[in-house]
């Protein structure tokens, strides 16, 4: 393989496979480690979603359980509609956090699935 044809190979991310000879066009696998980079972006990616969706799950319900203990109570009703920012503020931003979290995840996750190795057991389910 000439020197141009494996730089041009580095550029598009094919270094991994290198033809052993000229005259045959299979491909040899030099190595794995871009595929098992790939299987721990994977298994990064799956805990930042579940992880995003309990963070963003528990905002909602902190959100309800304040608006509904404010409905209750007559006093703390009042306090939090004479000024909801601090309230609405708070649990969106936490909401938006666990949204964030899920968003990066579900990336690194299918980002690890278009790297990982096509010949070994499905890695999606």
């Amino acid at each position: 393989m000439s020197r141009e044809t494996r730089a041009r190979a580095d550029l598009y991310g094919m270094a991994g496979y290198a033809a052993s000879d000229q005259s045959t066009c299979a491909p040899t696998r030099v190595g794995t480690g871009v595929h098992n980079e790939a299987v721990q972006r994977m298994r990064q990616g799956h805990r930042l979603v579940i992880s995003g969706f309990v963070v963003a799950v528990a905002g909602v319900v902190a959100y309800c359980v304040v608006c509904l203990g404010a409905a209750l109570n007559q006093n703390l009703g009042a306090a939090l509609l004479e000024s909801p920012g601090w309230l609405a503020g708070s649990m969106l931003g936490i909401i938006g956090l666990g949204t964030l979290l899920w968003l990066v995840g579900s990336f690194m996750y299918l980002s690890g699935g278009m790297d990982s190795d096509p010949d070994d057991a499905d890695l999606y389910s």
